[in-house]
């Protein structure tokens, strides 16, 4: 039995987790199959942090489930936060799973698949999983990108989330092993390292060394050679003059801030175990803008939280049109069970929700093309990911100020496929609410071909 197909669902963090399992599969000489149809071994890597998460995960599983009545599926794996949410409902209510791991159980699926599943099994432990050593990986993102791993966990217990039950307290990776990590992606051709953790402002506060967010991004810029390093998921409150001077002393670190916020009044703030209130944000963003201009923001807004009454929603749209932020993501409430939010009222109703999603979605759209608009007639190294789906005519590219998957793209004239995978200066010629758009200048910029 050695050939599998894997899903892989939510965030980067759950991605670099299957890309883990599958170098241990492939290295064990399992093949990896991209139609189910054909597949022995159907695994599922789950998301549980919002309602819509666990819906789309129990979706996906349904679906896998018709391949073992079906197909040649023999083993139905799931592994994640959804097993370590709902291990006992998921075996009781589907009873086409074979075997569920939990978020600090997933390596073990190489032996047990090795040994031969003879009955159910459930390998759901403690999420406290060690990834500190481990850094082997077979990417899923394209070969010149990948996200890195700082810490798992979380301390900060947010009034509404679940990743700490789900993914235990915070376990920083000790820095020699991240660097280790980022050296190895670099030498085998990446280009761009994103850094992730449930909150990368907290990296290192659990070591015995006590280092540091910058601390990091200086030791890795200094010694993997790296072109674009960004971090994502810091929190706002903790921003410090340090880490924004190592963000200036350094031009490979991207001049881009991934800041939740979550909302801006104090009152709600306080009601979700967050720190920061309207006042201090308009204070933190003056203080980036002011130190680093032309910098990229971008934080995201739980919309609906209880308690958000119409003043509390019109004092977010006044923060909103009063900073004018690069990239916001909008989400609404999603109730979790077992966490303290859960039970708090007032409720606010879901098509009062939806509403103000759409109020949200359409004052950003004009604000991200206004910001975009700094862009237009400049020249700017773009990273080539591929040709466009939607116009043979164009490439699509990413600048310094786009995360990869969440924010917008560059579209490219005059680029080949030989551009793929490096960077070229495009002149920026139109721009809109969430993409660019220009051509190549005719000469590939300073990182081609480099590292």
């Amino acid at each position: 039995m050695k050939k599998f197909y894997l899903i892989n669902l939510g965030c980067s963090k759950n991605m670099i987790d299957s890309e883990m399992l599958l170098y241990n599969l492939l290295e064990n000489r399992y093949n990896k199959t991209e139609n189910p149809s054909e597949a022995e071994i159907i695994i599922i890597n789950t998301c549980a942090f919002t309602e819509e998460a666990d819906q789309e995960s129990i979706y996906k599983i349904l679906e896998a489930a018709e391949y073992k009545k079906n197909g040649l599926c023999k083993y139905l794996i799931v592994m994640g936060c959804l097993p370590q949410k709902y291990k006992e409902e998921l075996l009781y209510e589907i009873p086409e799973i074979d075997a569920i791991f939990g978020t600090g159980d997933f390596l073990k699926i190489k032996d047990v698949i090795a040994e031969g599943i003879k009955e159910r099994i459930c390998v759901v432990g403690s999420p406290d999983f060690n990834y500190a050593e481990t850094g082997k990986r077979h990417l899923l993102t394209p070969k010149y990108t990948a996200y890195l791993k700082i810490a798992e966990g979380c301390v900060n217990c947010c009034s509404y989330c679940i990743i700490p039950k789900l993914r235990g307290s915070y376990r920083s990776r000790p820095l020699n092993v991240i660097l280790d990590e980022a050296k190895m992606l670099v030498e085998n051709g990446v280009k761009e390292i994103c850094l992730v953790a449930q909150d990368t402002s907290l990296y290192g506060t659990d070591l015995d060394n006590k280092t540091d967010l910058p601390e990091l991004l200086e030791s890795i810029v200094n010694k993997s050679n790296v072109h674009w390093l960004r971090f994502l998921y810091y929190y706002p409150t903790r921003i410090s003059k340090k880490l924004i001077q190592v963000m200036k002393g350094n031009s490979s670190i991207c001049k881009y801030l991934d800041i939740p916020m979550q909302h801006v009044n104090g009152e709600l703030l306080k009601k979700m175990n967050r720190e920061g209130d309207y006042r201090s944000y308009l204070d933190i963003i003056s203080f980036l803008r002011d130190e680093v201009p032309d910098i990229t923001l971008r934080t995201t807004f739980i919309v609906g939280f209880p308690g958000e009454g119409q003043q509390e929603f019109e004092e977010l749209v006044s923060f909103i049109e009063k900073v004018e932020l690069d990239w916001v993501g909008f989400f609404a409430f999603s109730p979790q069970i077992g966490t303290p939010a859960y039970n708090l009222h007032p409720k606010v109703p879901q098509k009062e929700i939806e509403k103000r999603l759409a109020v949200l979605s359409e004052i950003q759209a004009k604000i991200s093309e206004k910001r975009n608009m700094r862009f237009l007639n400049r020249k700017i190294p773009v990273l080539v990911e591929g040709k466009s789906e939607e116009n043979d005519e164009f490439y699509v590219g990413r600048a310094e100020s786009q995360a990869p998957e969440i924010d917008g793209q560059v579209y490219i004239k005059g680029a080949k496929n030989e551009h793929i995978g490096n960077f070229v200066n495009v002149y920026i010629s139109h721009v809109y609410d969430y993409d660019l758009m220009g051509e190549v200048d005719g000469e590939y910029s300073q990182y081609h071909n480099s590292g």
